[in-house]
């Protein structure tokens, strides 16, 4: 066997979040005290590695294949999966491919977790987030197929003392503001901005946020968001997180303040040495101020970082939005161009917050017992506080009195009237989604009008001093149900987003639909004001449409043509063979090979339930090897006329072109629906029921069919050298093609429910 230099991966790759390979261990790998027998061991264990997500490889410079994907190395690992360097060969680009283990697919909760993480990031389209190409399922294990990055994370570029300039420290806070504005936009919150999660494109240097599996939708439910369960990174959690209090978008701004001050001083905000005494600090203690940490900060961005800092959400700057139009103002006018320095010292093993506090004890030999110290009185501050409250509460009991000093109340902001606003007209844009498949983002334009007459009534003077003057709210509701649903956070308008006087500006509203149940909803568009005073609304509509395609099939009964009467052959033109009994049906497209179609029947009496009552009915089918390797495509009709619900696969009188329905054309036959499946590569291959068709018009020729036989044909649409070749029940009956039938749920316990019986075949007359 020729010997071959094992595959060394490259620090630079950055897929999603996983315990990357250190750059230790790369630059370990080409230290000269490396022998030539432990290296020679290292290659053969490396040629032999195997890797059980993946089909053995095909060709040199891969370590295995997923479908299209040529696999060329392991990028890194971590609890949820693997991600790995690779080639989509359809596009001949290189990705970063994320699959999650085999055995944390099995659990539904762990596969819907990493299914809606790539969603969460697939809906986010902009150039400051990590983009995803596709989503997927091969072999049972979900994989996502991302961007593959150049450079290092922001985690990295800490721990190599990497020094920033107060331009590029505006730049990069600019440009993951407008990553979250994106995401905030879509309803998304990330929950988990901190610098490992921050990329650093190289060379352009661009920032990207990267990993949304903490990320949260604004209309469904967590379990993992619920009040006593802790998520994020301690030294970056808002103060909010904490405290286990419900969060909205800016919880995100909170922790890209905390990033920025780490970017201009080097420690964070709020250091300790424990996780208890960190999350103490974060919810009891003010961080100091750049000002007097770091002078050289410019003071305007001291001032934003402060405020992003601030305990409460409400004191934080409105949106993310905001945050990159102030820090771009800052950019224009700072004329410095000092670096700021960050110290770092040589790593210490443990958490990114525990180095941190130890980097700050080196500093100071006396800050770790003052910590201690400062540790018990925020314990005791804490204690106290809580009993002056107990007691306040008990005395308040039994006199309600009011105390007698009382501190000074702090002058309100000004409220924004919902007369002010009434020159606003909310208006549809014309364009955005009616119909969307169920976990696809939704998209709106609307536009809002300024139609005041003078400077008197216009909302932007009567408002000068306000900076949040209106906010955009989504509604929801589906006929017969009372339940509104808020798809996406509020879409706080600034001051400086009002149109001028006679004109109108366009606003875009996104938000997922993976929470949503499939069905008609009304979408009502609602101008308020702060405080939900309505000003103006429109409504609109929205057709969720379930994926059924990429649905599991639970709650679906399965029935083969193997069952009862059921039949499956083709027919092919200027043939008058009998294929019935073959192990594979095929259909293919003339005149090389000759016209094929497929022609499948399925006894309905099998079923547990009426067809009546069926909700939804789909055909599966498994593709055989050898057949067709490209998109292909069928159209699929109900027979109604010219055949004999009896028909036979083989024998005399079997069915053939001669005696075929749509021998001669289509003419009387019901039309089901087309649908389409690449198979490049063979990549379908003895995947059970890899091929679906589903169709309104299915549902209905099932329910209409009343209990009985009832017959399919597939005519290829699209003309190849090769058939497509499926599985028979001459072949495999397991894998023989399948009607999934599934009924609609059961209804309450006090509701009545009629279901008609079916008759009994063999009782007696």
């Amino acid at each position: 066997m020729a010997w071959q230099a094992p595959a060394i991966p490259f620090r630079g790759h950055y897929s999603a979040k996983m315990n990357w390979i250190p750059r230790s261990q790369n630059r370990g790998l080409l230290q000269p005290k490396l022998t030539a027998k432990s290296f020679l061991q290292i290659t053969m264990n490396a040629e032999h590695q195997k890797y059980d997500l993946l089909e053995p490889p095909q060709r040199d410079g891969e370590i295995g294949r997923l479908g299209p994907y040529r696999v060329l190395a392991l990028i890194g690992k971590g609890g949820m999966g693997q991600v790995f360097r690779a080639q989509d060969m359809r596009l001949q680009r290189i990705v970063a491919l994320k699959l999650m283990k085999p055995k944390l697919a099995a659990t539904p909760a762990s596969r819907k977790r990493f299914i809606e993480e790539a969603r969460s990031m697939a809906a986010v389209q902009h150039d400051n987030v990590a983009t995803i190409f596709e989503v997927g399922v091969e072999g049972g294990v979900p994989f996502m197929a991302m961007e593959l990055l150049e450079g290092e994370s922001l985690k990295d570029a800490f721990r190599a003392g990497r020094k920033f300039e107060t331009d590029e420290i505006l730049r990069l806070g600019k440009e993951l503001a407008q990553g979250l504005s994106a995401a905030h936009e879509c309803g998304i919150i990330h929950r988990d901005i901190k610098p490992a999660n921050i990329w650093i494109q190289s060379p352009s240097g661009r920032a990207k946020i990267l990993d949304f599996g903490l990320a949260i939708a604004g209309n469904s439910f967590d379990p993992f968001v619920s009040r006593g369960t802790l998520v994020g990174s301690p030294g970056f959690l808002s103060p909010e997180q904490a405290r286990n209090e419900a969060l909205d978008d800016r919880t995100d701004l909170y922790s890209l303040g905390a990033v920025l001050f780490m970017m201009c001083s080097g420690v964070l905000p709020l250091t300790s040495g424990s996780i208890s005494g960190q999350l103490i600090a974060i919810i009891c203690y003010t961080p100091t101020s750049l000002t007097d940490l770091k002078p050289e900060t410019p003071v305007a961005l001291s001032e934003l970082i402060d405020q992003l800092l601030l305990k409460e959400p409400k004191d934080r700057p409105a949106t993310a939005r905001e945050i990159a139009t102030r820090l771009d103002k800052i950019s224009k006018k700072s004329g410095e161009k000092n670096t700021i320095k960050i110290v770092m010292e040589p790593v210490v093993a443990g958490t990114s917050e525990t180095r941190l506090a130890h980097l700050a004890n080196e500093q100071n030999p006396n800050k770790s017992r003052r910590g201690l110290w400062s540790m018990l009185a925020a314990f005791l501050f804490v204690c106290v506080c809580g009993a002056i409250y107990a007691a306040t509460q008990f005395n308040q009991g039994k006199n309600d009195s009011p105390p007698s000093t009382q501190l000074p109340k702090a002058n309100p902001p000004k409220r924004v009237t919902a007369a002010s606003l009434r020159p606003l007209t909310l208006i549809n844009g014309g364009a955005g989604s009616r119909k969307v498949m169920s976990g696809q983002a939704a998209r709106y334009k609307l536009r809002i009008a300024n139609e005041s007459n003078s400077s008197t009534d216009d909302p932007r003077v009567t408002n000068s001093k306000t900076k949040v003057v209106a906010q955009l709210i989504t509604l929801l509701k589906q006929p017969d149900i009372d339940r509104v649903e808020r798809p996406t956070f509020p879409q706080k308008i600034l001051l400086t987003q009002i149109p001028r006087r006679g004109s109108s500006r366009e606003f875009e509203v996104q938000f997922l639909t993976v929470s949503l149940l499939p069905g008609i909803y009304e979408v009502e568009f609602q101008l308020q004001t702060p405080d939900g005073s309505v000003i103006s609304s429109i409504k609109d509509s929205l057709e969720v449409q379930e994926d059924l395609a990429k649905a599991d099939l639970l709650g679906f009964e399965l029935l083969r043509t193997h069952r009862g009467q059921g039949a499956d052959t083709y027919v092919q033109k200027k043939g008058g063979n009998d294929f019935g009994g073959n192990k594979i049906i095929q259909g293919a497209r003339g005149p090389t090979p000759q016209t094929q179609h497929i022609y499948l029947r399925f006894d309905l009496s099998k079923l547990s339930e009426d067809t009546k009552q069926v909700d939804r009915a789909m055909v599966l089918l498994t593709v055989a090897q050898g057949g067709q390797q490209a998109n292909t495509g069928f159209t699929v009709y109900g027979i109604i006329t010219a055949l004999e619900p009896e028909w036979l696969e083989t024998g005399k009188d079997h069915l053939n072109w001669d005696n075929a329905p749509c021998r001669d054309g289509i003419s009387g036959q019901k039309y089901l629906g087309r649908f389409s499946f690449d198979n490049t590569k063979d990549r379908l291959k003895n995947t059970p029921d890899a091929v679906r068709f589903a169709s309104r018009e299915l549902d209905d020729f099932i329910q209409e069919a009343n209990g009985k036989l009832v017959t399919l044909v597939f005519i290829p649409e699209s003309n190849s050298q090769r058939p497509s070749r499926f599985k028979s029940k001459e072949g495999k009956p397991d894998e023989s093609p399948a009607l999934a039938i599934r009924y609609p749920k059961a209804k309450p316990e006090n509701a009545e429910r009629v279901k008609t019986k079916k008759p009994n075949p063999n009782a007696k007359k």
